[in-house]
């Protein structure tokens, strides 16, 4: 008889969020070329294998793929061939269309964000890999090589809106598109997107951003937002270094022209007026200086460096996925297998995501039939990933008799397992024990 797991929130979120019949027929050209590659089994087996927080070597996600599509006789190089551009490229496929389906209504944000339609936080972090990838994967040091990973990570829902990869020496600026998306949504970005074409692009399409100022930064100051008593120092007609030294105030609140190319690659210019805030930072002696394009009558600079803090979730989400979900634990160096690792660790975060928020709804449902108050959740956001991380296996096990894989002969399974992967190693050993050699001593 086949077991049959008791019903589970959980597994039906994640059939909704990614059904196995989808799944069966955006894999069925890959299915008719081999008889034992399963994309059901397969996609499955990586995400859930990246969740796991233990071993993610191809060795490993061949075992577990064995255990959920009972085919032992798939050996290592067939399952390594699988990993090629054109599986690489349905990965993506599933990927993009998981971002394209995240629901923007649920907007969580509150205070001093619930204006914005979203607060997008853009970044990149850099992947070491094995030094023998660099012909792909080049990085800006000689022999090294590297992958770049380029994010836009939504507030309101923790999960990428935009997720590209490209080798180490890829500056970030030119992966970040400008249009329609930035429309009523504030951007956050760190001084690798520093661009004012891009500022301007930005209020130009109705979105907000909040940027660091480099500190070779010179704009000149248009005018002084906010008045001082006494003797102040006037800042209007100025140089932002020529009145920085001087300056005691705990704020700076000015509008600066900023002038740069009015298209890319052309010689005319263009000049446009943005808003800069600082803040003095008593403890190192100098301002923290940010551009904006946020109102100064709803927006003050205390609001504008308190708004600025919201992009360390993007550090927070890299730490994550570099942790969490190995990678930083590429151990290859062929190119479309780094792909399909990086595309489905982002994957694993998407369907972790997904069950973090059914245990949220779950513990509200119980919550208000024992008639508990709201602040009794025991279910902070990272403690619910690490759970799922834990049990993933078992979430696994569920999905797989859920949608009817039937459990594997566990003697057959451990017995193909334990198999020696390399076998003349044994012979060798045992021809330095008893073999003889022969050789010249002359």
């Amino acid at each position: 008889m086949t077991y049959s797991p008791p019903d589970s929130v959980v597994v039906e979120r994640i059939k909704r969020a990614f059904p196995s019949d989808e799944l069966r027929d955006r894999g069925r050209a890959m299915t008719e070329r081999d008889r034992k590659f399963d994309f059901v089994a397969l996609f499955y087996t990586l995400s859930f294998g990246f969740a796991a927080g233990s071993d993610r070597s191809l060795q490993a996600f061949l075992e577990r793929y064995v255990e959920m599509a009972d085919c032992d006789s798939l050996s290592y190089p067939s399952f390594y061939e699988w990993f090629s551009p054109a599986f690489v490229a349905l990965l993506r496929e599933i990927l993009d269309d998981a971002i394209e389906d995240l629901d923007p209504g649920r907007n969580d944000l509150r205070g001093r964000l619930e204006h914005f339609r979203d607060v997008l936080i853009v970044d990149a972090t850099f992947i070491s890999l094995y030094q023998d990838a660099k012909d792909v994967y080049r990085a800006t040091g000689d022999d090294q090589a590297g992958l770049k990973l380029h994010l836009t990570e939504s507030l309101s829902t923790g999960l990428p809106t935009r997720f590209r990869t490209t080798d180490g020496a890829t500056h970030e600026r030119s992966q970040l598109p400008t249009g329609e998306w930035v429309a009523d949504a504030l951007i956050l970005f760190d001084l690798g997107f520093y661009d004012f074409w891009l500022f301007d692009r930005i209020d130009a399409n109705d979105g907000w951003f909040v940027s660091r100022v480099k500190s070779n930064a010179n704009p000149k100051v248009v005018e002084e937002l906010r008045t001082w008593r006494g003797n102040s120092i006037t800042l209007e007609g100025k140089s932002l270094k020529g009145v920085l030294d001087d300056l005691q105030r705990q704020e700076i609140d000015v509008l600066v022209e900023l002038e740069f190319d009015r298209k890319r690659g052309s010689s005319a210019t263009a000049t446009r007026q943005f808003r800069l805030v600082g803040l003095l930072n008593e403890d190192e002696d100098e301002y923290h200086l940010y551009f904006t394009n946020l109102p100064r009558n709803e927006y003050s600079a205390p609001d504008i460096a308190q708004l600025y803090r919201a992009r360390w979730e993007v550090e927070l989400l890299f730490k994550e996925l570099k942790s969490r979900f190995g990678l930083d634990e590429i151990n290859t160096t062929k190119p479309y297998i780094i792909e399909a690792l990086v595309i489905m660790a982002a994957i694993s975060l998407m369907i972790s995501r997904e069950i973090v928020d059914e245990l949220h709804k779950l513990d509200a449902k119980r919550r208000e039939a024992a008639d508990a108050d709201e602040s009794a959740s025991r279910l902070p956001p990272r403690r619910g990933s690490l759970a799922v991380e834990r049990h993933s296996h078992l979430i696994q096990l569920y999905l797989m008799l859920e949608l009817g894989y039937e459990l594997p002969d566990l003697d057959e399974l451990l017995l193909w397992a334990s198999q020696n992967p390399n076998p003349h190693r044994e012979r060798l050993r045992r021809e330095v024990e008893s073999g003889e050699f022969a050789f010249d001593r002359d």
